[in-house]
């Protein structure tokens, strides 16, 4: 999902709703350069689920979400979850598949 591609958006439109639409909001290890921020309504993390967007310019973000199954649960936090799928995500739009 791409959130917005207005000019100079990328990222800064989720640090932009944090304490209003996200009381949730984490920076994540960036993505080969690029910046990942786990976000949401709350911290869902405890329920196996996480949100990330990862900045791939200043007008684009990739949003990335991650639902484990009930037995992965507390198992690996889900944000790293989504930072690996993140990681792939750009891989293939690299052409890296």
């Amino acid at each position: 999902m791409v959130f917005s591609n207005e000019q100079d958006s990328g990222t800064a439109r989720i640090y932009e709703a944090k304490g209003k639409s996200y009381q949730f909001l984490e920076p994540l290890e960036a993505v080969d350069g690029y910046p990942l921020t786990a976000y949401g309504i709350k911290d869902e993390r405890s329920a196996g689920r996480c949100s990330a967007a990862l900045g791939t310019s200043d007008t684009e973000t990739i949003g990335v979400a991650a639902e484990q199954s009930e037995a992965n649960i507390g198992k690996k936090d889900p944000c790293d979850v989504a930072r690996e799928a993140a990681i792939r995500v750009l891989a293939t739009i690299r052409g890296g598949n």
